[in-house]
């Protein structure tokens, strides 16, 4: 019986292996076939993955085998692991099981703004976010994941098979997919059938975007660029899960945990682009001169030091120092900053700042000492208010990018390119206070008081500067405001935490970004706060300065007289310009198609993607200016529909906020037509109660 039993073991055996050699045998026949329809599939719909992966070889070893069920799996030869065990589609289909059961919606959470600038934007906003939070207070929210959601982030392809479980369960209107493994996604085009998803998303009208070879250093701004081409908006309401377990995976999962807030940074609405055309327009109007492109310093003056000062607790202990050698760099001073080295007798040769409301000229008028800031260059961009000049007896802008005048300069005038444009100057006025040098062509960058954050909230900024009475003691309504605004922590340039906010921390990246475009600069960050990758941390102790002097205003001088000039524009040319008739129209149309009932969820999220589609349409035509009037608006109020549409299970609740919600909308739409043909002389005139509470040097001193 015993040799009976081996003998019919040993036959099941042969059994197995001879299927399972015939599985492989035809497995190979197929995954070229496959792999032939999955080329032509994304020749039509993703070319660029088509032309890399058709003559791909592989960096990683790897070959396809299959057990008797006949499903491809994947080995690595060079530690022989298998990626899946021995049912691949099971182990999938178990996966996306119980990411289904077990995930939550990911949510924007909006808040009651204080309308400080009488703005529409926040006004209308604020009452549509009121109906949400009577509602959220009533009734209870959707735990589980609907059938269908507007989002969704996988980590990790693998050879694929969790795509068709995935779309079994929920329409996902934009997924986002990052594979770090480029030569997993190549055998993903051998397992998976492609070629029928990319079909179906296209006929559905569904968003795929994929990452290939993915690190965490870029991801983000990736991501943004893509989710942009889509809509910001959508990232209101999703959520995310990984494939299969690696290290670049789950660094990648984490980076983008950790940077989530990026996507709805610095997206801009209505009546703040309206403040930019009036004080663009007034800025061309008083001859402001404009940065010409590709003007630089010479080759001597780019190796001056040059002292970016932002108003950070660390700039407390930098102060003494930056005195003793004020004579041997250009000092740029950012924003408030100006109010701790006007204390501290120390005066910069360069000044800078970014907003755009009137707080600006309100801020530097507090110093209460017009001598002083009369020789001081001023330099910002051409949205900031114009009410600057009467503190200065130079003051040169250069274009901000993404704003509705430079739209309006760049589809009009042919002279454009001959003048620059400033990136990477948001979102905080540090941004500029490095972009500026940089973009000048300086070459050595000393930062002092750019912290991005703080380590004890009663030493937010300098205490030297107007956030501190005369005695140095903080100002507690000031205080309550920069609590309020902070979340989190981040990694200190000299080791340790920061307190930080979104702000800080987008700012911090967006300064790491300008470096790597800008690799020829020597960045030192002698600022003790957040860590900015890409400047080199330095303490005070260690930084060591020439002895030698220089001419630092033959400098300046140069700078303004050789590098900058007002355009060749004529003001009286812009009305016409705006084409007030074709905003009005645009914004009919949308009005127009929102009055039409709904009858679904896939219905009003198809009805946002085909109006963002509209102004996608726009930004490449003359009209683009009427794309960055209204894109930041568009992704708020769509942001705030979505996020309704998915907040709640009972229909019936989601149908009558929708109805509040969409009419609410309308109102807001109806009001820009009233606002837009007075968009160039919309000047911002409000005084922000914020700037009383500085301490005026004028009254103090």
């Amino acid at each position: 019986m015993d040799i009976n039993k081996l003998i019919l073991k040993t036959e099941k055996q042969a059994d197995k292996l001879r299927l399972q050699s015939a599985q492989e045998k035809a497995m190979a026949e197929v995954l070229p076939i496959r792999f032939a329809q999955n080329i032509v599939a994304f020749e039509r719909f993703i070319p660029d993955i088509a032309n890399t992966f058709r003559q791909y070889s592989p960096n990683r070893a790897f070959r396809f085998f299959c057990n008797e069920n006949g499903i491809p799996n994947l080995i690595w030869l060079d530690d022989n692991i298998a990626l899946y065990g021995d049912d691949p589609h099971l182990q999938a289909q178990e996966q996306i099981e119980e990411v289904i059961t077990s995930s939550s919606v990911r949510r924007f959470n909006f808040g009651v703004e204080k309308d400080l600038f009488n703005q529409i934007h926040v006004q209308y906003l604020n009452k549509m976010v009121g109906h949400l939070n009577a509602a959220k207070s009533i009734h209870s929210p959707m735990n589980n994941l609907p059938d269908s959601i507007p989002m969704a982030m996988m980590f990790g392809v693998g050879l694929g098979y969790q795509l068709g479980y995935l779309y079994e369960r929920c329409k996902i209107k934009n997924l986002f997919i990052f594979e770090p493994d480029i030569d997993l996604f190549y055998a993903s085009l051998f397992t998976f059938d492609w070629a029928p998803l990319l079909s179906y998303l296209d006929e559905e009208k569904l968003g795929i975007h994929i990452f290939i070879g993915q690190d965490e250093e870029n991801i983000m701004a990736d991501l943004l660029i893509a989710l942009n081409k889509r809509g910001a908006f959508w990232s209101a309401n999703m959520f995310g899960f990984w494939h299969y377990p690696s290290k670049q995976v789950f660094s990648l999962v984490e980076r983008v945990a950790r940077e989530f807030y990026m996507l709805s940074t610095g997206w801009g609405f209505f009546d703040d682009n309206l403040f930019a055309l009036a004080h663009s327009a007034e800025n061309i109007a008083l001859k402001t001169p404009f940065l010409l492109k590709g003007k630089k310093v010479s080759n001597s003056d780019s190796q001056v030091p040059v002292f970016v000062v932002g108003n950070g607790p660390s700039l407390d202990v930098a102060i003494p120092f930056i005195k003793k050698y004020q004579d041997r760099a250009i000092i740029v001073s950012c924003g408030s900053s100006i109010s701790a080295l006007h204390k501290q007798d120390i005066k910069p040769d360069i000044y800078v700042a970014i907003e755009r409301t009137k707080a600006v000229p309100d801020f530097i008028g507090l110093l209460g000492d017009k001598e002083y800031l009369r020789d001081i260059l001023f330099l910002s961009s051409d949205v900031i208010h114009p009410d600057c000049h009467q503190y200065f007896d130079r003051m040169a802008v250069g274009f901000k990018p993404n704003e509705p005048m430079y739209s309006i300069f760049a589809k009009n005038f042919m002279e454009a390119s001959r003048f620059e444009v400033l990136n990477f100057i948001n979102p905080l006025v540090g941004n500029i206070g490095i972009g500026m040098p940089v973009t000048l062509g300086f070459k050595n960058i000393y930062l002092f008081g750019l912290d991005n954050g703080y380590k004890d909230k009663e030493h937010h900024h300098s205490k030297h500067s107007a956030y501190y009475d005369a005695d140095g003691k903080p100002i507690d309504a000031l205080t309550k405001i920069v609590s309020a605004a902070t979340g989190f922590t981040a990694p200190g340039n000299f080791g340790g935490t920061v307190i930080t906010n979104r702000l800080f921390a987008a700012s911090a990246r967006v300064m790491e970004s300008l470096l790597k475009h800008n690799d020829d600069v020597n960045c030192h960050n002698c600022s003790d706060g957040a860590l900015v990758v890409g400047a080199k941390p330095l303490l005070l102790s260690e930084l060591q300065l020439s002895d030698r002097g220089i001419d630092k205003k033959a400098i300046v001088d140069s700078i303004y007289c050789n590098m900058f000039s007002p355009l060749p524009v004529e003001p009286s040319c812009l009305p016409e310009l705006l084409d007030v008739d074709g905003f009005v129209n645009f914004v009919n149309r949308l009005i127009s198609e929102w009055q039409q009932p709904y009858t679904s969820r896939d219905d009003i999220c198809e009805r946002m993607q085909r109006q963002f589609g509209y102004l996608v349409y726009l930004a490449g035509t003359r009209s683009q200016h009427i794309y960055r009037v209204l894109i930041g608006t568009v992704n708020y109020l769509f942001a705030l529909l979505s996020t309704a549409l998915y907040l709640f299970d009972d229909e019936t609740v989601t149908a009558k906020m929708m109805n509040e919600l969409i009419a609410i909308m309308i109102e807001y739409l109806e009001e820009t037509k009233v606002k837009y043909p007075q968009a160039l002389v919309t000047k911002d005139t409000i005084d922000c109660e914020i700037v009383k509470l500085y301490r005026n040097n004028s009254t103090s001193n």
